[in-house]
């Protein structure tokens, strides 16, 4: 009786926190500008350019032109500026190359919760051509925003996987750590982004708060006379979860045409970085009752670890991948594994090896030097024996069975679980400052975490999982191309190879 009580007050609680994020938050207020959905005037050139030109004032008249070159990017453009009612040789192309470093201002926005495929496939169609082809970024695991940012700006670790985690005495309570931004050392390196408050707001309105925190963005950044700005949009992520793929596509077309807006208005003078901190896959989502089931199993879920037998379990978001800390990981992850939807399990053994299961396998992974080694007691967890074993003819895995980090990489980075052995062995040393014993990853279109929020929110899409879909956002950058595959540990060192001034950062408080 006492469980149930606790339980009615915890919800109320967190009902009464929506409400209060609802009324005494601002609705969200009108959509940014955008630039014309489509041209109206397309012209090709002898050298295989094309000449796009746009209606922006409405009155049917082309008065600014794109000039994509051979490769699908747009190189130069070009405005009616003599007010003659069309564009011609008299009106002279900006070259973006050829702007000035000095002119140009910076804008880097982090969009929570895009997938690579979903990116990918628009720029094949001919959206995003003001940069170059997006690059896959793998996220580590477990694929949690906060990880995988504090990871971009190199601020790991974390305190948790997630708001609500286990400091190694007691379970510290999730709300009160996400309010008070207790889990996200990145948020204060970032110029512009909804307060966590708000987070609830646009998870129950979402087309209509992507939309305000674009205007914000964009009012913030023409307000900003410096020459860098960074925003984090979580919309994307809303977008993701409630609508769907349906609503990542009309949230990227109008980001494209956000991205075009600044470009024209700014006359060339401004260089747009775009990226997600981790993907989505879209599918409804059925929660597992990971604490419900431990509990039936014989063990006993609490707020702490005093005897054989208990077990925390964050239950926090709604998520493809959970946490559980206690002193029997070996037992625990066996058991585990046999629950609908739990696809992997992982825990360290006594010597520091990673042990991985799945129903039909166990392996290990063993590290030394910068180099691993993959090797299956039974069955094939992870689907790496044929990787290996190729690597192995090529020369690249020695007599001990240890193939090198990197050479891993690239060999699993269009894997099913990509870059499996570097993020599964970053997971257990040093990702979060309180180290779970146990991890799990859900098969896709079953999630862990709150039993409340999932019986208010019906799941369109989620992340969390190694899998591809989850594990794999983007970036691209009208600076230049970025490699075709990046961690996002390496992802901001790249971009400011790419001359993307992300290379002094200063926090906001």
């Amino acid at each position: 009786m006492f469980r149930w009580f606790c339980l009615t007050v915890r919800r109320v609680v967190v009902l009464n926190c929506v409400v209060s994020a609802l009324v005494g938050c601002a609705l969200p207020g009108p959509g940014p500008e955008l630039f014309p959905v489509t041209p109206m005037v397309v012209r090709v050139g002898v050298d295989g350019s094309v000449e796009q030109g746009y209606d922006t004032t409405g009155d049917g008249k082309a008065d600014c032109s794109e000039r994509v070159n051979a490769t699908g990017v747009v190189e130069a453009i070009r405005f009616d500026d003599n007010k003659d009612g069309c564009l011609d040789d008299r009106d002279a192309w900006v070259v973006l190359a050829d702007v000035p470093e000095q002119e140009r201002r910076h804008l880097i926005m982090i969009l929570d919760s895009v997938p690579f495929a979903m990116v990918e496939s628009l720029w094949a169609e001919g959206r995003f051509r003001l940069f170059s082809q997006p690059s896959r970024v793998i996220s580590p695991f477990p694929v949690m925003t906060d990880l995988c940012l504090s990871d971009f700006f190199g601020v790991s670790p974390c305190p948790g996987v997630e708001s609500e985690y286990f400091d190694g005495e007691q379970l510290r309570n999730g709300y009160v750590a996400y309010a008070s931004k207790e889990n996200v050392p990145w948020m204060d390196l970032v110029d512009w982004h909804l307060e966590p408050a708000t987070h609830v707001s646009v998870y129950l309105g979402a087309k209509k708060w992507y939309l305000h925190e674009l205007r914000q963005v964009q009012e913030h950044f023409r307000g900003s006379g410096g020459p860098r700005v960074i925003a984090y949009i979580v919309g994307t992520s809303a977008l993701g979860a409630r609508v769907g793929r349906d609503g990542h596509q009309a949230g990227l077309i109008q980001l494209d045409r956000f991205c075009r807006q600044l470009v024209f208005e700014s006359r060339g003078r401004v260089r747009i970085s775009l990226l997600s901190d981790h993907g989505h896959h879209y599918s409804s989502s059925k929660r597992i009752p990971l604490s419900r089931l431990l509990a039936e199993f014989g063990y006993r879920p609490g707020r702490g670890l005093e005897r054989s037998g208990d077990v925390v379990v964050p239950e926090f978001g709604m998520v493809s991948c959970a946490v559980i800390h206690t002193r029997e990981a070996a037992e625990v992850a066996r058991d585990v594994l046999g629950i609908e939807g739990v696809e992997l399990t992982a825990y360290r053994d006594a010597s520091d090896n990673l042990v991985v299961l799945s129903r039909t396998g166990r392996a290990r992974i063993t590290h030394s030097a910068g180099r691993f080694a993959y090797r299956a007691d039974f069955g094939d967890p992870l689907d790496l024996l044929p990787i290996y074993a190729s690597l192995r003819a090529e020369g690249k895995v020695d007599a001990d069975g240890f193939a090198g980090d990197g050479v891993l990489k690239e060999a699993t980075a269009t894997h099913s679980y990509p870059d499996v052995v570097h993020r599964l062995w970053r997971a257990f040393h040093g990702l979060v400052q309180h180290t779970p014993d146990v991890l799990v990853s859900t098969q896709d279109g079953y999630h862990c975490g709150s039993a409340f929020m999932s019986s208010i929110v019906h799941l369109t899409a989620a992340h969390g999982n190694l899998r591809r879909p989850s594990s794999t956002g983007f970036s691209m950058s009208m600076n230049g191309r970025l490699p075709e595959m990046v961690r996002m540990e390496d992802l901001r060192g790249e971009l400011v190879r790419l001359g993307v001034p992300l290379d002094r950062l200063e926090s906001r408080h």
